[in-house]
């Protein structure tokens, strides 16, 4: 009984160090990083003032419903997630929350479209060609990095 007593304090002594340590800090959300993206996104382009002011005016005019989009996709992909962790769930049960999570997540995108087609319609051709560049890059990034699109 004394070698067990004493086998517990030594694994104790050993994993306190690795206990204590901070937890990894948490990824920064995309709402986080959006900002940066944007302002390298614009100087890559080379816009004008007067785009800049523009291109401001319609990001402005889509966040409230891009912010309102984004939460009702996250809700209706939680709901499911839960769903899908009930092993008591039947297939209808689960058909329309996926029904959801996937008009959620396309009325999300559809928004995003409609503001890159505003933002679209300021530019040059120059500046049309280089940003469909720089979004296929970043869609390429998001296909081989998982966890981008919207939750």
């Amino acid at each position: 009984m004394r070698t067990l007593a004493t086998a517990a304090f030594a694994l104790g002594i050993c994993l306190a160090p690795a206990l204590a340590q901070d937890a990894p800090a948490p990824r920064p959300r995309m709402g986080d990083r959006l900002p940066r993206l944007e302002e390298r996104f614009d100087r890559a382009l080379r816009l004008t003032e007067a785009q800049k002011a523009s291109v401001k005016e319609i990001r402005a005019k889509h966040r409230p419903a891009l912010e309102a989009l984004r939460a009702k996709a996250e809700t209706a992909h939680k709901a499911f997630s839960e769903a899908m962790k009930n092993p008591e769930a039947k297939p209808e049960d689960l058909r329309p929350l996926h029904r959801a999570q996937a008009d959620a997540n396309l009325d999300l995108l559809l928004e995003h479209r409609a503001q890159r087609m505003e933002i679209r319609a300021l530019l040059t051709p120059e500046q049309r060609e280089k940003a469909a560049r720089l979004l296929g890059r970043m869609e390429g990034m998001r296909m081989r990095h998982p966890g981008g699109a919207p939750r």
